[in-house]
């Protein structure tokens, strides 16, 4: 049975009704703007539209924010231009692209290795490496006292992993893995204080370990596999992450075309029409959606998604994070003698350095990442109550840190209306087996990419793939 349609007045009334206003359009119905447009200039839209291009087609982008890179964000407000979100080039389709559109790179890959020393807080209180063998915090089993919270996990799903190949992971052979990281771990013997510690307490994974299928973290673990066997590579865009995708961008034969907030996309049986807040429409042959699942579901689209498609976009959630970028007058840290990485059970999550300097020693910036919970409890607080919170708390346990912070840079991805959520996309319980595939279907003449939808790889590697499949499909109509 095909979708109930609407009339445009209807599709303009309940639009309004959602809060999703559409004015009087700026271009006159039926006027056709591209071949293809492409929603959303992260590097999959933008490796959509370079592919539609090669082919000779005409490709409009349009892009929400004021800026190119989607999830690929360099502060460039804090010393070192370090990343809100993607940290490295790691894979070789991202390194080509980059060298491809000549984005200008740096080989971290030689580079000597630096000491990953963390410093444990519970609590409150340090504990040292020496110390929590026989804290009374530790609640791992006698033959593993020594583990460290951050580190029991991951053995734990490679020594289980039945996973050989990258796509093994949607294969129904191993749906019965499809159950919550939190019933795997107790299968596993690990107890509720257990998980607790080691998963929820930073958690990627939206809020608990019982928000996440474990055939995530198979497939993540795989993946790092992969990459051990084909060789170390670790690049960085000079000057940032971010200039990868503005140099994609840079290829294109027509600007992007930017804070364009997409509200509404209209399927026709000889055209789609896109509609922007402001006003402005578009109409295409063919459009690209390439926004992540939390925008998605804020627009308003005709025909209607519908059955398990339509399930998957209401259903599906992102991680949290909240960041705030710090520098330091002095490294503190070389006073007390403790390392600048915290791994906390409070507020600021964990406490990375940047070394982004010509020196690897030089410690450029600090970011405090809260996740999960703790996100949200920091959004609450508001950007100035974040940066105050997270200072204090810094320097209530290390008191070497006293008036040395200043915090530069506040930012929740799950607060940004063109994210909805930080890393990647939460595949929660049973939702491998029952969306995979059927959340990217193409929709009339509307495809989908990002990261979200791709097989085989994750971060900018799922964004170029997704980009690819997006674009072939397309083509396949034309």
């Amino acid at each position: 049975m095909k979708p109930n349609r609407v009339s445009r007045r209807q599709f303009l009334q309940s639009a309004a009704a959602v809060s999703v206003a559409f004015v009087t359009p700026k271009i006159a119905w039926g006027q056709t703007s591209a071949d293809v447009i492409v929603i959303g200039a992260g590097m999959s839209g933008l490796n959509a539209a370079l592919l539609l291009e090669e082919q000779g087609l005409n490709v409009r982008v349009l892009e929400g924010r004021n800026r190119i890179g989607g999830r690929v964000y360099s502060l460039g407000n804090v010393p070192g231009n370090p990343e809100a979100g993607a940290n490295a080039i790691v894979g070789k389709n991202a390194l080509a692209t980059a060298r491809r559109f000549g984005a200008e790179l740096i080989d971290r890959s030689q580079r000597p290795g630096i000491n990953r020393e963390r410093l444990l807080v519970l609590g409150g209180k340090i504990i040292s490496p020496s110390e929590w063998p026989d804290s009374p915090q530790n609640p791992f089993p006698k033959d593993q006292r020594e583990t460290m919270p951050w580190g029991y996990v991951s053995p734990l799903i490679s020594k289980n992993n039945p996973l050989k190949n990258l796509e093994d992971w949607v294969d129904p052979a191993h749906a019965s893995y499809d159950i919550s990281l939190h019933t795997f771990l107790e299968k596993q013997g690990a107890t509720d204080r257990i998980i607790q510690l080691a998963v929820d307490t930073n958690c990627i994974y939206d809020r608990s370990a019982h928000d996440a299928s474990t055939l995530m973290p198979f497939q993540s673990d795989l993946r790092r596999k992969f990459r051990q066997r084909a060789g170390r590579i670790n690049f960085v865009g000079k000057g940032g992450n971010q200039r990868v995708p503005e140099a994609m961008a840079r290829g294109l034969k027509r600007q992007v075309i930017m804070q364009k907030t997409v509200s509404g996309i209209r399927s026709e049986a000889d055209g789609v029409d896109v509609y922007c807040s402001d006003g402005a429409q578009y109409r295409a042959r063919f459009v690209i959606c390439s926004v992540p699942v939390p925008v998605l579901r804020n627009l308003r689209i005709d025909p209607v998604l519908t059955g398990v498609q339509e399930q998957a976009v209401k259903s599906m959630s992102y991680s949290l994070c909240t960041q705030i970028h710090m520098t330091a007058k002095r490294p503190f840290w070389e006073d007390d003698g403790l390392p600048p990485y915290m791994w906390t059970d409070g507020l600021v999550g964990t406490v990375s350095p940047s070394r982004n300097g010509p020196s690897p020693d030089e410690v450029t910036s600090l970011a405090a990442r809260g996740r999960g919970l703790m996100a949200t409890y920091l959004d609450r607080l508001g950007p100035e109550g974040a940066k105050a919170a997270v200072i204090k708390y810094i320097e209530e346990i290390r008191p070497a840190a006293k008036g040395q912070l200043t915090a530069l840079h506040f930012h929740s991805w799950q607060l940004d209306p063109f994210a909805g959520g930080a890393d990647f996309m939460i595949w929660g319980p049973g939702e491998v087996t029952a969306f995979h595939g059927k959340l990217w279907e193409r929709h009339g003449r509307i495809s989908f990419c990002g990261e979200h939808t791709a097989l085989l790889n994750s971060g900018q590697e799922g964004a170029l793939e997704s980009g690819a499949r997006a674009a072939s499909e397309v083509i396949e109509q034309l």
